[in-house]
């Protein structure tokens, strides 16, 4: 009974340490707000790829700009060779 209720401490004890660690890395350890978060980070990501379809890399060389090493340019503004 005693190694029972030991074992229970113990999972108290890592269960509050895992709850703190939440607390302190994200700002909660609610589960709801912890899901918030994950979608709103998702939803962010979907937006900056949306932006990204819409450009294409290219290197400076073919654009008259200095100290930049590659830039964005909306590629329905480029001709494709």
């Amino acid at each position: 009974m005693e190694e029972l209720k030991e074992s229970f401490e113990n999972q108290l004890i890592y269960l509050y340490d895992e709850k703190m660690q939440f607390e302190n890395k994200l700002g909660t350890s609610d589960p709801k707000d912890i899901v918030a978060k994950f979608k709103n980070l998702e939803s962010e990501l979907m937006h900056l790829y949306g932006i990204k379809d819409k450009f294409k890399k290219v290197s400076a060389s073919q654009v008259n700009v200095t100290n930049i090493k590659n830039v964005f340019i909306d590629k329905n503004r480029l001709k494709v060779n």
